[in-house]
């Protein structure tokens, strides 16, 4: 049996529950991510509670049950995503960052040619969730994967819904109420198009980007889980 280390890193809810932020593990020759769960788990019992409903990441992709470990490879654990009631960017379509976001920032940023129509959409902070006031938003994501999840999102609008140009930027870190979080446009030759293609790329992002959002309110904080 070849034994090598195994970094891994949890983020949000699931980082919360570990009680770490990272550490290592040997390495196991053969092991699979499933298999790899259960040491997860054994070596972290209240992440074990949790656990079945994370995904886990090698590198800059997720993984499958079925795949096997990779010796060196960075091993993320990612909980949930927290869904919710210039100069162009490339070669991507999809930002993630950690700064200011302008309202209509990705607007400047679509190729218009050939387009009839710009459809927008910008989210930004609240001042209230479910009955309680809302002091302020902190997200968190893990970065490299985020984005390529983003890209694939904002590419496979593209394609289904015929438009001509499409961006997503999304921000990260400590946001104040009325900041924006993400700024999406896009452009097409038909109005029916760019609505379609917009809802697209916010519902899919809510759905498997991952971005985690931690409210604090007159509660106290909390990581937000996902609407069934």
């Amino acid at each position: 049996m070849t034994q090598r280390s195994l970094q891994v890193q949890y983020f949000a809810s699931a980082r919360d529950a570990a009680g770490v932020h990272d550490d290592a593990f040997d390495f196991v020759d053969g092991e699979s991510i499933a298999e790899f769960r259960l040491r997860l788990a054994a070596r972290h019992p209240p992440l074990g509670r949790i656990l079945r409903s994370c995904r886990l990441a090698q590198g800059d992709s997720f993984a499958r049950e079925k795949d096997l470990m990779v010796p060196g490879a960075e091993i993320a654990v990612l909980p949930p995503v927290s869904g919710g009631a210039g100069a162009a960017i490339a070669p991507s379509r999809a930002q993630v960052v950690e700064r200011v976001v302008a309202v209509g920032e990705a607007t400047g940023l679509l190729e218009t040619k050939g387009a009839g129509g710009i459809c927008t959409f910008t989210g930004i902070v609240r001042d209230h969730s479910q009955g309680k006031q809302v002091a302020f938003l902190d997200y968190e994501a893990h970065v490299p994967l985020a984005e390529k999840e983003l890209e694939r999102i904002v590419a496979e609008a593209i394609a289904l819904h015929g438009l001509v140009d499409a961006r997503a930027i999304h921000r990260i870190g400590h946001l104040e109420i009325g900041e924006v979080a993400v700024d999406i446009a896009v452009s097409s030759a038909h109005r029916a198009e760019s609505y379609e293609g917009c809802r697209h790329i916010i519902e899919e992002l809510k759905k498997s980007v991952p971005i985690w959002k931690k409210e604090t309110d007159t509660a106290g904080s909390s990581w937000v889980t996902p609407t069934p």
